[in-house]
């Protein structure tokens, strides 16, 4: 399957069932020969998606030198490239590292989770992204990429936004979000994304943990964010941003993936939770709110007219 190519990004996107397998030769430089990683990794050897990469990376003759969590005072200083693996934090947390103590070096992305491959956390990186979509999945993770899934159909994908109805191949829809998030990032318009749906989810879960300080791990951050997005979404619909229709469009579909689009807590709470956090200028915060299916725009909303955005 040929990669996806962002056209200003010098980078290529693999997402292949048991591309990993691959990896020794993919992940070789251009002329040949072996190279030498800096391996930054939350995952023991033993575990599917090193384990398949570790064998592929061996045979190859590449050699890989790993950096520890933590505790590492002195960097190694003689890697030509960069191997990340790991969940969407992980990924984000060592892209920021590479950038101060690496600057300069490829990477090579392996993204272990499902919402992971679904290209939040990529950032600008160059070099090679190998997503396979046979890793396993638990039910959090999976949870977590739907919600992702939503977002990039309300927002950009129309066509996606039925697919989801099915029973969809994972690759299938991996390949198309990512598509989408490379472009964003080709026109300097990730926000669109970015703010889909989060701003709200943050205001909901910080409500939700001053209402229930001891409920944190009750509710998923995936599962605010869905609550975010329909809070969004209903706040679309009463500045006029968005169609009437839309609304029960949303609600169908999370609901049909059992994510919830309501949570026990009042207007003024929701207020009171938007307010408190870090927005600039007097509460208000820039969001992306759906236009319409396929297409959102980025607005800024003021704690003042959060009313009647999340039904009990």
């Amino acid at each position: 399957m040929k990669p996806i190519k962002p056209k200003k990004l010098p980078c290529e996107i693999f997402v292949e069932y048991g591309i990993l397998k691959k990896a020794g030769s993919l992940l070789s430089p251009p002329g040949g020969g072996a190279r030498r990683f800096l391996w930054l990794c939350d995952l023991p050897d033993t575990d599917p998606a090193p384990s398949a990469l570790l064998k592929s990376l061996a045979k190859a003759g590449q050699t890989l030198v790993r950096l520890p969590d933590e505790g590492f005072p002195d960097y190694p200083t003689d890697a030509d490239a960069l191997l990340i693996t790991g969940d969407a934090e992980k990924i984000g947390s060592a892209i920021l590292f590479a950038d101060d103590h690496y600057p300069g070096l490829p990477y090579a992305l392996v993204p272990t989770t499902f919402e992971a491959q679904l290209g939040f956390a990529f950032g600008e990186a160059p070099g090679l992204i190998l997503c396979d979509p046979s890793l396993p999945v638990s039910d959090a993770d999976n949870k977590r990429g739907l919600i992702d899934l939503v977002r990039y159909a309300v927002g950009f994908d129309r066509l996606l936004f039925d697919l989801l109805y099915t029973d969809f191949d994972r690759a299938a829809v991996i390949r198309r979000c990512l598509s989408i998030r490379f472009d964003l990032l080709d026109a300097g318009k990730t926000a669109l994304f970015d703010c889909l749906g989060t701003s709200f989810g943050w205001a909901v879960r910080a409500a939700l943990h001053d209402k229930a300080p001891d409920a944190d791990g009750e509710i998923d951050f995936s599962e605010t964010i869905a609550i975010g997005l329909a809070a969004a979404t209903r706040y679309a619909l009463k500045t006029g941003f968005c169609r009437q229709d839309f609304l029960s469009d949303l609600v169908g579909l999370l609901s049909y993936h059992g994510l919830p689009n309501s949570a026990l807590v009042s207007d003024e709470e929701l207020r009171a939770s938007f307010l408190a956090l870090p927005w600039e200028g007097g509460g208000k915060a820039t969001v992306s709110l759906p236009r319409r299916l396929g297409e959102c725009g980025l607005v800024t909303v003021s704690p003042n007219d959060l009313v009647g955005l999340l039904p009990s």
